[in-house]
């Protein structure tokens, strides 16, 4: 039997959860919420959505007369989703929430709890955790095949629409945390950000960040609202191998091994190789719901949409905000 499934927010995400929802084989879309009626509209219109089996309301307690509905996802403004998925929660609905799961790392810490508390599920869409090309440079490299990992950096620029409600850190950088946070299994030992404010005095549009992990590992991420062109890149370098994903490119993961022998004073690279990984076209969405879907019915099987995970990285987050704050010093994350 299929779950019964409401929309919070018509924006752009939630508009494509909606069209996700519209024919999966295990849920079923029975209301779409958002505050704004001309979103409720044009999603109305563009999915050609049934009133009478799909009603659309501006209140989200409108749903709460559907008993039907067990899951609700929430694709409003991060700054919203304190107050409303701990009321989710407190009347009983699961929530796959978007990122980030809130903007403060103790309401992401009390709302896991409250799952937990009340058996349910909350799950956050941490998208590039349920990549296969993602899921592969973990594989990988827990096979040995780079050695020891020596650094890694990431660019992800971003020219569209402009946030309001976080700056382009908490809007950008989130996924290539996510991302190493995912493969490295270890938080950082310090963290520091630089930024530039062009466009507006109290939102950062672009920034570096830095960060130091065990064995002196160093991650080092760029980030902007304002470049021009859309970079989504992210290496790993180890001892005995790379690896480049990168999502612009025709061969989206790459490995290049190579060897270094001494000769005189110089090095001289040899036994050069480079390995591509190709998947058969994906929507990363749909493997979000399917995951969520097996976490729901009938035990958790993943962590990485878990709250747990997601507080790792507001705090990650909360610990780029504090070095901002003091014109980029360094944070010392394990204190």
């Amino acid at each position: 039997m299929k779950l019964g499934v409401a929309v919070i927010g018509g924006g752009r995400w939630g508009s494509n959860y909606v069209r996700l929802l519209l024919d999966h084989p295990k849920f079923v879309l029975r209301a779409l919420v958002d505050s704004c009626p001309l979103k409720l509209q044009k999603c109305r219109e563009k999915y050609h959505l049934d009133e009478q089996k799909i009603p659309c309301f501006q209140n989200w307690q409108d749903i709460t007369h559907d008993n039907l509905i067990k899951v609700v996802i929430v694709a409003t403004p991060a700054t919203t989703h304190y107050h409303l998925i701990k009321a989710l929660l407190n009347l009983g609905y699961h929530v796959l929430a978007e990122k980030p799961l809130t903007t403060n790392s103790l309401e992401c810490l009390e709302l896991t709890q409250l799952a937990k508390h009340h058996d349910l599920q909350l799950f956050v869409d941490h998208t590039y955790l349920f990549n296969p090309y993602v899921v592969q440079c973990k594989k990988l490299i827990n096979e040995g095949k780079l050695g020891n990992l020596r650094y890694g950096y990431a660019s992800r620029t971003h020219f569209d629409a402009i946030r309001s409600d976080v700056d382009c850190i908490w809007d950008l950088a989130i996924h290539d945390l996510a991302i190493f946070h995912f493969i490295l299994e270890q938080k950082p030992l310090k963290l520091q950000a630089k930024a530039n404010y062009f466009l507006r005095e109290n939102i950062a549009d672009v920034a570096w960040l830095k960060l130091i992990y065990s064995d002196n590992f160093v991650v080092d991420i760029h980030v902007s609202w304002l470049n021009h062109d859309k970079q989504r890149k992210l290496t790993i370098v180890g001892e005995k191998a790379s690896l480049i994903f990168d999502e612009m490119s025709s061969s989206i993961l790459t490995l290049n091994s190579a060897s270094l022998r001494e000769e005189n004073d110089n090095f001289c690279p040899e036994n050069k190789n480079q390995e591509t990984f190709n998947f058969a076209p994906f929507n990363t969405l749909e493997i979000v719901l399917d995951a969520f879907w097996d976490n729901v019915t009938p035990a958790p099987s993943t962590v990485c949409g878990s709250g747990e995970l997601a507080t790792d990285l507001v705090k990650i987050l909360e610990g780029f905000n504090q070095s901002l704050a003091k014109e980029g010093v360094w944070i010392d994350f394990q204190k």
